[in-house]
């Protein structure tokens, strides 16, 4: 005993025990008792009850298709339809134009009727030519109507094109009508039945609120569906092969995956009703059941209730401690259990949960110093990616100047190299005002000025309440050398660099435009996918500089930010800087 009542301090122990003692014995036994036996006895009445009401929808069916076929009958035996299919008698053809039209306006469940001469001469309701028909003689209801030498043809359903260009749903009865004295064919009636009768009907019988009810004839075609453009769209699907079998079978039912399939066939037109029941229809017709189940289970659950509340709220307070602990991680607390009073497995599941939150945050720490240090290597190396041929060239040109003792112009070059530098370093600060960044790219402009003498002139055009925003130092200087080498170098005209700034919605806007080469769309577009290129950067082509600058705005800033491209070829490129407006820190 004192080995099985310890075993209750686990987890696993005590539910198997609230569970198999209490509950499946409790609940499980209520079900079977009061559900089983029922379910057979409710379920033979409703399909009792659908049969019943099956046989009637076929009676009425039947009804109408005769109710329809005495109209046809009239028209046969109708002295001007005979003189009109005989002599092509005029005022006949009037009499009978009017005499269809009241019968379509009157019968809103006919969509057409139309008297065939065999020479192709025709009368209708709707008034018609008949040379607008299509080359109705092939159709499967006149090609019937003849085979059947004066018995009228109930078609199944299809789209009737008789007038190109208009289609609509019907079922057509169609009759021979032969000649009196020696049943020479004399015509054919054809009498279009739109589906709106037979849907009321269908849907006037059914049995529960998901039952319904369609009509297939013997070669499984559907005659009437109430879903009939999805059936016909193979969105929807019914069994009909697996129903061909039992159609003549005497009470054959059918189930499929809940579904009861119920079929009766219909004498007059040889059409095979299938009524569609669902059991979870049958399951809400048990009130009585229901309620009893409800008394039952009440009483048991109050008494499983009782029981099992003593037991699990031991089991489950640590357990709730435990997961209110476990949600600070998602705030970013990371706090630990400690010791909870509780199961084995809870204690345990404490303890592993404090080891795991502990790793967690070193590892956290780690990772945090790890990207920091990361993202400043990323953007020194970067800055660092600086063309040298232009200190080559700068250098042998003070070299030079100083050989052809230029003192003034080696001063000044030298001077404007010494800002440029001394604005590079910056005192390893990655962000610099932008008025000592454009100091740098004046700098920058002085030398190549004096190394392309007039070969361009620059403008720099900057709001003086822009300047104490802060910019990623050596960031224009890159695309001012672009501008210089790609842009205006080539050029036969005094070349010019324009830089600019405004700000915008939150953004510092600063554009860098030349009025050199330009590029072309193929080109332009080229550039723009050569600047997000991981592997063309790290192959150093042209427009490394460039590139640079784009990767470090977005390595700071985020990926909205960087540069934009806008060129013409012939009229010159224009480069835009987007990055955040932020103002120098007070210190």
């Amino acid at each position: 005993m004192r080995r099985f009542f310890g075993k209750l301090g686990t987890l696993e122990s005590r539910f198997y025990l609230i569970f198999t003692l209490v509950f499946f014995t409790t609940i499980l036994t209520m079900q079977i008792i009061s559900t089983r036996f029922t379910i057979t006895s409710v379920r033979s009445a409703i399909l009792e009850n659908n049969r019943l009401l099956l046989e009637q929808l076929v009676e009425q069916i039947d009804t109408y298709i005769d109710g329809m076929d005495r109209i046809s009958e009239m028209i046969v035996d109708d002295i001007d339809a005979q003189a009109f299919l005989i002599e092509g008698s005029t005022n006949s053809k009037k009499v009978l134009k009017d005499r269809f039209a009241s019968y379509l306006e009157s019968r809103d469940d006919i969509s057409g009727i139309v008297l065939f001469r065999m020479d192709g001469d025709a009368v209708s309701g709707d008034g018609t030519d008949p040379g607008t028909y299509s080359d109705y003689q092939q159709a499967d209801w006149y090609r019937n109507a003849l085979a059947a030498q004066g018995q009228t043809v109930v078609s199944t359903a299809y789209v009737q094109n008789l007038i190109p260009g208009q289609y609509s749903w019907v079922v057509s009865l169609s009759t021979l009508i032969t000649s009196r004295e020696d049943t020479t064919p004399l015509g054919i009636l054809l009498v279009d039945l739109k589906f709106n009768r037979i849907k009321e009907l269908c849907q006037s019988l059914v049995v529960g609120a998901k039952g319904y009810s369609f009509i297939i004839d013997p070669a499984g075609n559907y005659v009437f569906h109430p879903l009939q453009q999805l059936v016909y769209s193979d969105l929807k699907q019914e069994p009909v092969d697996q129903l061909l079998p039992i159609l003549d079978a005497e009470s054959a039912v059918w189930n499929e995956s809940g579904k009861n399939y119920l079929t009766d066939r219909s004498d007059r037109t040889g059409w095979y009703v299938v009524s569609v029941s669902f059991d979870s229809d049958a399951e809400t017709g048990w009130p009585y059941v229901q309620m009893m189940n409800a008394l039952i289970g009440l009483v048991l659950f109050i008494i499983v209730g009782l029981v099992t509340n003593f037991i699990t709220r031991g089991v489950t307070k640590p357990l709730r401690q435990l997961q209110s602990v476990m949600r600070s991680v998602e705030t970013g607390e990371f706090r630990q259990a400690g010791s909870l009073e509780g199961t084995d497995e809870i204690r345990e599941l404490a303890r592993e949960y404090d080891i795991m939150v502990g790793h967690i945050g070193k590892l956290m720490e780690q990772n945090v110093k790890e990207q920091e240090l990361k993202r400043k290597s990323d953007l020194k190396a970067l800055q660092a990616q600086i063309n040298p041929h232009f200190l080559y060239n700068t250098l042998d040109s003070i070299i030079w100047m100083g050989e052809m003792n230029k003192n003034d112009a080696v001063v000044k070059m030298t001077s404007a190299l010494s800002r440029l530098f001394r604005i590079s370093i910056s005192k390893g600060r990655e962000l610099i005002p932008l008025r000592d960044e454009l100091e740098h790219v004046r700098s920058y402009l002085t030398i190549q000025e004096m190394r392309y003498k007039d070969k361009f002139r620059y403008l720099i055009d900057i709001p003086e309440e822009l300047m104490d925003f802060t910019v990623l130092k050596i960031t224009l200087q890159p695309l001012v050398e672009n501008a210089i080498y790609h842009g205006i170098r080539s050029v036969d005209y005094v070349g010019l660099i324009e830089i600019a700034g405004r700000s915008e919605g939150g953004d510092l806007i600063m554009t860098v435009k030349d009025n050199g080469e330009g590029m072309d769309v193929e080109q332009l577009a080229s550039l723009l996918d050569k600047i997000d290129d991981e592997e063309v950067q790290e192959k150093g082509n042209s427009g490394t500089g460039v590139r640079n600058v784009h990767e470090r705005i977005r390595l700071y800033f985020g990926p909205e930010y960087g540069l934009d491209y806008e060129s013409r070829n012939g009229v010159g490129t224009t480069i835009s800087i987007r990055i955040p407006a932020q103002r120098r820190d007070a210190d």
